[in-house]
């Protein structure tokens, strides 16, 4: 499920804070920026949309949460040395 759509008020339960919108990096590498967050049906998270932007010519593809470290601070996803060989084969 998108978040959204499961609990159009999650963000109250993040201080109003939002990872949608995020950049992602790979090391020092922008691969693009998070556009949703997908859930199960007990509102665990599971994936990152990611918009891979020109990156990889504008995919936008599903990322493991575990895959990733967020940087509130920054409004940054650290991925965990994600090569461009491996986004492109992550699954749509």
């Amino acid at each position: 499920h998108k978040i959204k759509d499961f609990d159009p008020d999650y963000r109250a339960h993040f201080d109003n804070d939002d990872v949608i919108g995020f950049d992602l990096y790979s090391g020092d590498d922008k691969i693009g920026s998070v556009d949703d967050v997908l859930v199960d049906d007990n509102g665990a998270f599971r994936y990152f949309v990611i918009n891979t932007g020109l990156w990889v010519l504008g995919k936008k593809v599903l990322m493991p949460i575990a895959q990733g470290r967020i940087v509130y601070a920054d409004r940054r996803v650290y991925a965990n040395n994600l090569s461009k060989s491996q986004v492109e084969s992550l699954p749509e």
